[in-house]
């Protein structure tokens, strides 16, 4: 299937690692141009090498603190004026932390907000002049399925993804008035390396054989590449009617009527 992204330009927080680089090479597959933003150089620069010849003239990797707004601002500056236009932003940079509700202080609650909720408003609130001023543009939140599945474990997580589930549905309403599309993706379990570190919380003295098995009713779990290929979809024209929806991949993880 043709998507017809050539000549698009994207914006890919947490572009570095797992679904973010996933994505990224998925774009430059596809003939885009990407700007990948995260914190860590040494992760960005292997992403952009990866890219190869096949993405030279059409990748940036720029190493951003999404919690800093001037560094927001000038993630979509550079790609302003190296590309000329922003027409796909994919949020996805960062998560929040699992832990016992009595025990996590205010500032674990700050500091992942800060990053994971208020990193997607800022770079939402940043792109979505240049989109208007397009006429055109999508923006895709990549949030998670704690927000459908509520845990006494996860609550910080779980919390800001329901916030993101909203938000999402409300930047789409605000966004339809100036032809840009907002959806959000929800991965259930994804074999990355944040899935790797958490795995232990939740494996219930299970092997990690045995947990990874026990997370979908396909006895497995995702793949970032799984995931990068429903944002190339959402992101393409071939998604042209599809605005305002929360759409989850997760192997059937989720038994709720809702997600």
């Amino acid at each position: 299937m043709q998507l017809g992204l050539e000549g698009k330009v994207a914006i890919v927080t947490g572009g570095s690692k797992g679904i973010g680089q996933a994505t990224a090479l998925g774009f430059l597959a596809e003939g885009a141009s990407v700007v990948v933003c995260a914190r860590g150089k040494e992760a960005l620069e292997e992403t952009v090498q990866l890219a190869g010849q096949h993405g030279e003239g059409r990748i940036v990797g720029i190493q951003a603190d999404l919690t800093d707004g001037q560094a927001i601002k000038a993630v979509v500056q550079k790609c302003h004026d190296t590309f000329g236009r922003v027409d796909i932003l994919v949020n996805n940079a960062g998560s929040a932390r699992p832990g016992d509700f009595l025990t996590l202080p205010d500032d674990a609650w700050t500091d992942d907000w800060t990053l994971k909720f208020f990193g997607y408003v800022r770079m939402a609130r940043e792109v979505l002049p240049i989109m208007k001023q397009q006429g055109t543009g999508v923006v895709i939140n990549i949030i998670g399925t704690g927000a459908l599945k509520p845990m006494g474990s996860y609550m910080i997580g779980g919390a800001a993804n329901a916030a993101l589930n909203h938000f999402t549905k409300a930047l789409a309403d605000e966004g339809a008035k100036h032809g840009v599309r907002v959806v959000g993706i929800n991965p259930g379990p994804i074999l990355t390396e944040r899935l790797e570190k958490f795995l232990s919380t939740f494996s219930a003295g299970n092997s990690r054989e045995e947990a990874l098995k026990k997370m979908t009713p396909l006895g497995r779990v995702g793949e970032s590449a799984e995931v990068a290929d429903l944002i190339l979809f959402m992101a393409s024209p071939r998604a042209a009617f599809i605005h305002g929806a929360n759409i989850t991949i997760d192997g059937g993880a989720n038994p709720g009527l809702m997600g």
